[in-house]
């Protein structure tokens, strides 16, 4: 009987390595990071820190071995780019690779970067074969090629494939070997061993698809067991029905809505979104920062703290000391996928020593590559996209048929561009796009009944590739949302609140709350009737540190002589109030630095002209028509008899300063600092100061603005009754802080 195996069991068989082992995937970075310890490494600007070298090195190693399967040297990539920096590191990167090659060796190690210069064939596997048939519907790179033709001089060796515009590279290299031109959408069956065409059908199979648009992505899932349950109903055993998840993330989302385990889940369900899993992250994510959400979670999976604080993250370790250190964690060891990788792990590691929290990486990152088969019996089969290779399915459904999705676009290459690829002859993005199109095409041929589905969310546009098929863009559909929540809606309706007994006499104003009041009655509702504080934000708010930063700046000064005075003394005051070591500080001390670079030539000229601080940060409070108001002046400056009334902008000043429609307007600030300060200074201006532009923008309308707000006022003061309603402008609800109890923003 003929033997059936994968093409990477395939390689595994025919190749043998000479005295050498395969690196094991975790090892090969600690090698390479040991490779990278030598001069001028540095000009990469590759962090040599396990952590952040972990994330470079998977970049590096793949394209390393892309190099070596396609035959391309470092010198066929020199002098493809108009940059000396570019062929210098790529030269470093050449050098990387010698030294890794040394580490390898001396431990009696390969990769698979060097299979191609070190291999030999298996004959003793090849010669139990009479003649190899190899059903392509993949890539195959120059070396795979190579061995083919290798095994094609002894054997006969029968290619059978599907010509198409999307898999012309593959046609490119056969033409190389010799064979000639293949016509264009046909069944080709060729044998290396003669160069010779055996069988030639053109292909007569048409894509029976039917495409459908949902408004949302989640809105997919009811469409999809639909149809499976008309599939079904049409004759079409669920064991030949197959799902297509282009976007692999989504399996979570799907599995929660298969209430009745109908799903077969080919691919499984990672190990990283297990409990275990997620303890030990807790752990990990504690060890980065220390920070307070870090520690909110180590509490929510009763992790003790105490224990934890009796470890230092940086204590240097060998492997056993690591595991035994956690002696108040379950590695949950008994499960016997977790038991392997733990065995194996401390073999290969053996002799290595790292801080606890590398090993506690390293170890996550072993984990992480682990899947959990699905063993809940389903029938119908999900799959991801390269898993539809050499299988068919009499009913197909394919899910988030988007751009961006389908085909999804590779990762983005971090050393070639696309130009020097091509130069090259190496595949680039357009040619793996077009290898993911193949797929679908050749899977969508052979299903009798395909249905594609596709959501608008996010302005979200359907695949382009769709038009390619011939298909074009599908009828929308309406969800029956039965079929995912077939019980009764726990949700109560509740009406609006009315605050009763509201008095605008009792209150003491500001020109936030009369902001928010005229924007959002229910926002009102909950912050000044209720009294809900919203949940700290440790992030640092850029327009109130710079506030805060300018009023620590001009405390004790009414004016600066130089550009150079006032920088020294910015930086000084960076230094001071963010005393913090972080990168992320450290990043937003250089860019803030960098923004308020127009702000400090113009406050110079501002100075010039004879104006000087007076005030900062000043408390101010009056009655307008009858109500109380209060407010802090950022700052009020002053020229001879003159009073420029100053408020500090961040962000947009379109809004507050807007000349029409002001009726719309709900920012009085200036007209209230105006109208309680009129009295004060009878020679009185009002600006705006844009602090990333350093322009000092006059206040326009203020007779008209304060007029409107003399209105408010008397409306305020006759309202004895006011009902929370909820805004009507739906984008102020994605920033504010009781969107969740409105169930508006991203709860929508």
């Amino acid at each position: 009987m003929p033997t059936l195996i994968s093409i990477y069991e395939f390689e595994q068989k025919i190749l043998i390595l000479p005295n050498l082992r395969m690196v094991e995937p975790l090892q090969r970075v600690l090698l390479l990071k040991e490779a990278s310890r030598f001069e001028d490494f540095e000009h990469l600007k590759i962090d040599r820190d396990l952590i952040r070298f972990f994330t470079k090195s998977d970049s590096i190693l793949k394209f390393f071995e892309e190099l070596s399967y396609e035959m391309v040297s470092f010198d066929d990539l020199i002098g493809g780019d108009i940059f000396a920096e570019f062929d210098r590191d790529i030269n470093l990167l050449k050098k990387l690779l010698e030294n890794y090659k040394e580490l390898l060796e001396d431990r009696g190690l390969t990769d698979k970067a060097f299979i191609p210069d070190i291999y030999r064939l298996n004959y003793g596997f090849i010669d139990n074969f009479s003649r190899f048939e190899l059903f392509l519907e993949g890539y195959l790179t120059k070396f795979e090629l190579q061995l083919i033709e290798q095994i094609a001089e002894s054997k006969p060796f029968i290619i059978h494939f599907e010509t198409s515009k999307f898999n012309k590279k593959v046609q490119e290299r056969f033409l190389d070997m010799g064979i000639e031109e293949l016509p264009i959408d046909s069944f080709i069956s060729l044998d290396l061993h003669t160069k010779k065409i055996i069988d030639i059908k053109p292909n007569s199979m048409r894509i029976n698809a039917k495409v459908l648009s949902v408004e949302e992505r989640l809105s997919q899932i009811p469409i999809l067991f639909e149809e499976i349950q008309k599939m079904v109903n049409s004759g079409i055993s669920p064991d030949d029905i197959a799902v297509v998840l282009p976007d692999e993330k989504f399996k979570d989302t799907l599995k929660l809505y298969d209430s009745y385990n109908n799903l077969n889940f080919a691919m499984g369900f990672d190990y990283s979104k297990s409990r275990n899993y997620k303890e030990l992250d807790a752990i990990n994510l504690y060890w980065k920062d220390f920070s307070k959400e870090s520690i909110e979670l180590l509490e929510r999976y009763n992790i003790s703290i105490e224990k934890l604080k009796e470890l230092s993250s940086n204590d240097i370790v060998g492997v056993d000391e690591f595991f035994n250190s956690f002696d108040f964690i379950d590695f949950n060891l008994e499960e016997e996928i977790v038991k392997s990788s733990y065995l194996n792990f401390k073999r290969v590691f053996k002799k290595e020593e790292m801080s606890l929290k590398s090993w506690l990486f390293l170890w996550l990152k072993r984990l992480s590559k682990l899947t959990i088969d699905d063993v809940r019996g389903g029938k119908v089969t999900v799959l991801g996209a390269l898993e539809t290779r050499g299988v068919k399915f009499r009913g197909l459904i394919v899910l988030d048929f988007n751009d961006g999705i389908v085909p999804a676009i590779p990762a983005k290459d971090n050393f070639l561009n696309s130009n020097i690829r091509k130069l090259s002859n190496l595949p680039t993005k357009t040619d793996r796009e077009a290898h993911q199109k193949q797929l679908y095409k050749r899977a969508l041929e052979q299903s009798e009944n395909s249905i594609i589905l596709y959501s608008q969310s996010s302005n979200r546009s359907p695949a382009s590739y769709l038009y390619e098929l011939n298909l074009g863009v599908g009828r929308e559909v309406e969800p029956n949302l039965k079929i995912l929540y077939n019980q009764p809606s726990q949700i109560i309706k509740r009406s609006d609140p009315i605050i009763k007994n509201f008095s605008a006499e009792n209150i003491i104003w500001s020109a936030t709350r009369v902001k928010t009041f005229l924007s959002c009655k229910r926002k009102y509702y909950y912050q000044y009737e209720q009294k809900l504080k919203a949940k700290d934000d440790e992030e640092i708010n850029e327009g109130r540190f710079l506030h805060h930063l300018l009023e620590k700046l001009f405390k004790n000064r009414t004016h600066f002589k130089s550009i150079e005075e006032i920088k020294y003394n910015i930086d000084r005051l960076f230094n001071t109030l963010l005393e913090n070591k972080n990168a992320k500080i450290e990043f937003n001390k250089l860019l803030w630095r960098k923004k308020l670079d127009r702000f400090i030539d113009k406050q110079i000229d501002h100075f010039i002209d004879g104006w000087r601080v007076e005030e900062i940060e000043k408390s101010i409070e009056g009655t307008i028509n009858g109500i109380r108001f209060k407010g802090i002046v950022d700052r009020i400056d002053k020229n001879e008899d003159i009073r420029l009334i100053l408020d500090y902008k961040s962000g947009s000043i379109s809004e507050a300063n807007r000349v029409k429609n002001l009726d719309k307007l709900t920012d009085f600030q200036m007209s209230i600092y105006s109208e309680i300060l009129k009295d004060r200074y009878r020679n009185m201006k009002l600006a705006f100061v844009e602090l990333f532009s350093g322009d000092i923008v006059p206040i326009t309308e203020l007779e008209a603005k304060s007029k409107i707000l003399y209105k408010i006022i008397d409306n305020l003061k006759e309202s004895r009754e006011v009902v929370a309603s909820k805004c009507e402008e739906l984008s102020r609800c994605n920033y504010c802080d009781y969107r969740l109890l409105c169930q508006r923003g991203e709860y929508l």
